[in-house]
């Protein structure tokens, strides 16, 4: 089966077992944080597992922009989650503590916005409001406290990789260049790790008083934060107004961090390689956000050879292994109930592993609840070795949902 033929199997399998209506309104979609669904409304619904579940769905249209009908069913569920996720909120995708939620959402909203402009000619006014409000909440996390860098929740306590990284990238797509410098630059002096070529968690804030901050550095790694900052480096180096030397420089960055990427993610499978995930609830979404970034590293013709090849290897790597390990069931009521894998899927959906070093049937019990964040992680990674067969078509920090 083709990459672009496995994508489309996760895409139904996500919408079949998981979306619904957000609070049962018509024209709405939310993603349900569990299969099969919590009965009580009162369960988290985790708001930035939804902006994933928003990028892999223009991800998806993206793919079928040659089928004009299917991608315009596409986009419409896309605003219908969007609109799930605003009602979900209160009215206001800004109703929410955490700036490194909302820039993940921005992100993805700007790829619609993008997407709408594509398909349709204009932008949509509602998405264009979200973005707006997204962009002014982020820009009120970016302070010179603690040198720079993004707040990672309104208690104003932590700076982190998880919020500046996506907030830096959103920067650039929103020609805020200088910005996305001065975040890039704060990640580099105070997180940056340049034995490893990784970013740490976070810089603390322990005290503060008498014109002095006492922080402490939070030195766990995870794969995702390693991914916006890759995206963030080479959609830079192709900004408008970027200087040779500094597209140069920027694009060795973005070599260095996907090289740290490979020796700290990735591991060695029988015939392959493929990226270390981090189990289930927020992990379950990391490392596909990871290979979201390498493989717009994979694609970019300026990326030193070595970059390229080596993001190539691990996106294709995870993906199949993650196809080899699915199981597979006729219908959405019973997702442990399926046999072997087929060659072709048919009508049948797929419940993805959380790890792709082992089958679905091993890493998740027989029975026991699925959760949407590795379902979504696994999309993404589906959807981003089909993107490596399509052609690099120098999305930067315009306006293409390309990216």
């Amino acid at each position: 089966m083709s990459a672009p033929e496995r994508a489309d199997t996760a895409a139904r399998s996500v919408r079949e077992l998981f979306a619904g209506r957000a609070l049962g309104v018509p024209g709405t979609l939310l993603g349900a944080p569990a299969h099969p669904r919590p009965r009580s409304r009162t369960a988290p619904w985790h708001y930035w597992w939804q902006a994933h579940l928003l990028d892999a769905l223009v991800d998806a249209a993206l793919r079928h922009r040659d089928e004009p009908a299917r991608a315009e069913e596409i986009r419409r569920d896309a605003h219908r989650l969007l609109r799930g996720i605003t009602l979900r909120s209160g009215g206001r995708v800004t109703q929410n503590s955490y700036y490194d939620d909302m820039a993940w959402l921005l992100l993805a909203v700007g790829r619609l916005a993008a997407l709408d402009r594509e398909l349709t000619g204009r932008a949509d006014v509602a998405c264009l409001d979200a973005g707006r409000a997204l962009l002014a909440r982020i820009e009120r996390g970016h302070t010179a406290d603690l040198g720079g860098g993004v707040f990672w929740n309104t208690r104003h306590d932590v700076k982190n990789t998880a919020s500046s990284a996506p907030a830096a990238l959103a920067f650039v797509r929103t020609h805020r260049t200088e910005q996305a410098r001065a975040v890039l630059g704060w990640l580099q002096e105070n997180l940056w790790d340049p034995g490893r070529r990784v970013f740490h968690d976070g810089l603390i804030l322990v005290a503060a008083g008498s014109g002095s901050e006492v922080t402490r550095r939070d030195e766990r790694l995870f794969s995702y934060n390693s991914g916006p900052v890759l995206g963030a480096l080479l959609e830079l180096a192709d900004a408008p107004g970027t200087g040779t030397d500094d597209r140069a420089r920027l694009l060795g960055t973005a070599a260095d961090v996907v090289a740290g990427a490979a020796e700290a993610y990735g591991r060695p499978v029988p015939g392959r390689r493929v990226l270390t995930t981090h189990g289930g609830g927020d992990g379950g979404l990391f490392s596909g956000i990871l290979a979201r970034y390498l493989a717009q590293a994979a694609r970019h013709p300026d990326l030193a050879e070595t970059a390229r090849r080596t993001a190539a290897e691990l996106v294709t790597g995870t993906a199949d292994a993650l196809w080899a390990g699915r199981r597979e069931a006729e219908s959405a009521t019973a997702p442990g109930g399926g046999g072997a894998p087929s060659a072709r899927t048919g009508g049948a959906v797929a419940v993805f592993s959380p790890d792709p070093a082992q089958p679905a049937g091993q890493a998740q019990r027989p029975g026991a609840p699925v959760e949407l964040s590795t379902q979504v992680q696994a999309w993404t990674v589906l959807e981003a070795a089909a993107r490596l067969e399509r052609p690099w078509t120098g999305a930067g920090a315009g306006g293409s949902a390309e990216r």
